[in-house]
């Protein structure tokens, strides 16, 4: 029978043991949760973005504006790379989904050409969404200017002229058509320098401005300038926001902002999807981590693309109600009932 040093010295030896076993594992825990970390995955993991009201990102000169009551609110996503542990937390997050990094992005895309080719998708969403708000709302007759929509930064003309400027004349004619700036431009030759005169905050500014020659026509000559031509300026604020889902929601913002009254009637409404020229609204990626984004931010209703309503409405959420619309005119529709309870 052990003394009651032998005792001791048993207990000791066994929480000896259990504590290295105890920092053995620790250790071998400390390695896997590093391991993991450093492992990067071809996934993409997106989650619920920031949330704006989209009529705050509207700006109209030359045209009178109305204030607006409730919101409409614009949803994104955050996508972010991650690794094998980050999959581990997502996979047990209902509000997060995982994909495969080739369903978001380009085979060998870099991430600066997904930046750019996100943008650029958000520019034809936002000149899509003026064409369309445009042709649902009273305008002027016959008033129409070229205004100046974005600018090469290597050109003599990027050097001074600033996105919002009116085209009023080049080369000594007025101009009041793109048309009519194309066939001035294409009267002179790469090198030449024209006067060019154009509105800025009230002020008539003149220049004299280099044309360039063109990259895929080195015999034809340009200012370096993108133009649209439109009744009066709207300027949509996109912030760091890419991609073309916003398309629906700039769209009605802009017909809210250019007609009397609310379009919501005072309700927060939310919504997603893309708009082509025809007023069409279509898919986008994301809808689950809109839908959460959306009742977190308050939205009664959210207005969801006919085609993404099933992964909506498996979206956790309470009582915010989803709306399917397939059309800017059954988005305008909806909003009509509600502005009239």
């Amino acid at each position: 029978m052990p003394g009651p040093l032998d005792t001791i010295l048993i207990v000791t030896d066994r929480a000896r043991t259990r504590a290295l076993t105890a920092a053995i594992g620790l250790f071998f825990l400390v390695g896997a949760v590093v391991l993991a970390w450093n492992i990067p995955l071809p996934l993409v993991a997106y989650s619920p973005g920031p949330v704006t009201d989209a009529t705050d990102s509207i700006t109209v000169e030359g045209a009178t504006t109305y204030d607006t009551d409730g919101e409409l609110v614009m949803l994104t996503v955050a996508g972010q790379d991650i690794n094998a542990f980050e999959a581990l937390v997502a996979a047990v997050d209902p509000t997060v989904d995982v994909l495969a990094r080739q369903v978001v992005r380009r085979p060998d895309e870099s991430d600066e050409d997904y930046r750019r080719r996100n943008l650029e998708l958000m520019d034809q969403s936002v000149q899509a969404a003026i064409t369309v708000a445009l042709s649902r709302v009273d305008r002027p007759e016959g008033q129409s200017a070229v205004y100046v929509t974005g600018y090469a930064a290597d050109t003599p003309a990027g050097e001074v002229l600033e996105i919002g400027d009116r085209i009023v004349a080049l080369g000594g004619q007025r101009i009041e058509a793109a048309e009519a700036l194309a066939t001035v431009v294409q009267s002179n030759s790469p090198g030449d320098r024209v006067p060019l005169e154009v509105e800025r905050d009230g002020q008539v500014l003149s220049y004299e401005v280099e044309l360039v020659a063109r990259e895929d026509d080195p015999d034809s000559p340009m200012i370096g300038i993108y133009v649209r031509q439109l009744p009066f300026w709207i300027d949509i604020d996109t912030g760091i926001v890419g991609g073309p889902s916003a398309g629906m929601m700039y769209t009605l913002a802009i017909i809210d902002v250019l007609t009397p009254g609310s379009l919501t009637g005072g309700h927060v409404v939310a919504g997603t999807g893309t708009i082509d020229l025809e007023g069409n609204v279509g898919e986008v990626g994301g809808v689950r981590q809109k839908v959460v984004a959306a009742e977190a931010a308050g939205a009664e209703y959210m207005l969801v693309p006919a085609g993404n309503l099933a992964a909506a409405e498996s979206a956790p959420r309470g009582d915010m109600e989803l709306v399917a619309v397939e059309t800017i005119d059954d988005a305008l529709a909806f909003l009509d009932g509600l502005a009239s309870d």
